[in-house]
């Protein structure tokens, strides 16, 4: 005589399924590049290291032109031979522009 197939785990449509629960999102790491322009001699290594473009490069100088697209990697930190750039950690409620 067969035994009767039990499940042992719920289908995923089922409440309690792997296919429903989900874990709530961290907030997402923000940062503030930011140049200091005293010791900035506009060699636009910033802009040429950075993986989301967050740099631009005019006569003027170098600009924090998309300070919302940061991902904090410090690229551009690590290879300024002036110094010139800073990554802070932002902490600010979604939603808010980045000063």
């Amino acid at each position: 005589m067969k035994s009767a197939v039990t499940k042992t785990k719920p289908e995923s449509g089922e409440s309690g399924g792997t296919g429903t629960a989900r874990k709530p999102e961290k907030p997402r790491k923000r940062y503030r590049p930011f140049i200091i322009r005293a010791w900035c001699k506009n060699c636009g290594i910033c802009a040429a290291f950075c993986p989301k473009q967050v740099y631009r490069r005019d006569d003027a100088g170098a600009h924090v032109e998309k300070p919302e697209e940061c991902i904090g990697c410090r690229f551009c930190e690590m290879h300024c031979p002036d110094l010139a750039i800073s990554v802070q950690e932002w902490d600010a409620a979604p939603g808010e522009n980045v000063p």
